[in-house]
């Protein structure tokens, strides 16, 4: 169950196929043996141990050589969520999603239509001659009104 006060949702999936989101229940790195702390609407990355942790910073794919890590958007975190916490794992989206989010850098501009990126798990304005991993575009900016901005990702 999310927190009353959250203002992450996921507004649309795609149906089974080729572009179809996936869930997956994912442990979350542990920091002296406790897992660190996953709100809904993080973007997330699997690690090679398959356990999830904030993604930090987007590989440049300037010359088409740096691998993409595997993203994950956090759907149910253990933040507050008490089944997740008590089975030590967080239920992850992959795939195309809009989502309607506020986990977003502070001081962005999120124009409709401009590409988004992510930094410590937030997502963040994705500067037209950037070289880094484009996660998605926005679809409405609704900072004003609620602090929330729409997007259509992909994962």
């Amino acid at each position: 169950m999310a927190a009353i006060n959250d203002k992450f949702d996921v507004l649309r999936g795609w149906e089974p196929g080729g572009d179809a989101g996936i869930d997956q229940s994912l442990p979350p790195i542990k920091v002296n043996g406790v897992p660190v702390q996953l709100e809904p609407g993080f973007i997330v990355a699997l690690n090679s141990n398959t356990e999830v942790a904030v993604a930090t910073s987007p590989a440049s794919v300037a010359l088409g050589t740096a691998a993409e890590p595997l993203l994950y958007i956090v759907l149910e975190g253990n933040n507050a969520d008490t089944s997740p916490q008590f089975v030590e794992k967080v239920t992850c989206l992959r795939g195309k999603l809009t989502v309607k989010t506020d986990k977003v850098q502070p001081n962005q501009a999120f124009p409709v239509n401009g590409k988004v990126t992510y930094q410590e798990g937030l997502m963040v304005d994705h500067a037209p001659t950037a070289t880094t991993h484009n996660i998605g575009t926005v679809l409405a900016n609704d900072l004003a009104a609620d602090g929330t901005i729409t997007v259509e990702i992909d994962l």
